[in-house]
């Protein structure tokens, strides 16, 4: 079984519980750990068989840039969701969302929060 990973994608979308965030926007990066095999790509090299990384962050930028939600929960779920739907090899993933400098009543580089989904 492979590993991919796409890290540290990055965001600026409208997504808050604030309705100031939600018209104003806040930044938010993005991980995502793929675990797949590789065998078939690697003897073929062909692109169509293994998972197209490029399509993969066409996915969360979807959801990203999608309709506004309040909760970084709901973005979470949609991504992992919509990435499970475009790629069913899959076996096992993990997203990892951030948002950056929430606002709170202290400083806080970012909030993360992580989910996994296995086959």
């Amino acid at each position: 079984m492979g590993k991919l990973t796409l890290h540290n994608l990055s965001f600026r979308s409208l997504h808050g519980h604030n309705e100031f965030e939600r018209k104003a926007g806040n930044n938010f990066t993005v991980d995502a750990i793929f675990e797949t095999g590789f065998h078939q790509a690697g003897q073929s090299d062909d692109l169509s068989h293994t998972l197209d990384y490029s399509k993969a962050c066409e996915c969360i930028a979807a959801v990203m840039n999608g309709e506004s939600v309040k909760l970084i929960e709901t973005l979470l779920i949609r991504i992992g969701e919509s990435l499970l739907t475009a790629f069913p090899e899959i076996n096992r993933l993990e997203v990892r969302l951030r948002k950056h400098t929430p606002p709170m009543s202290v400083s806080c580089e970012y909030v993360e929060i992580v989910e996994v989904w296995q086959k």
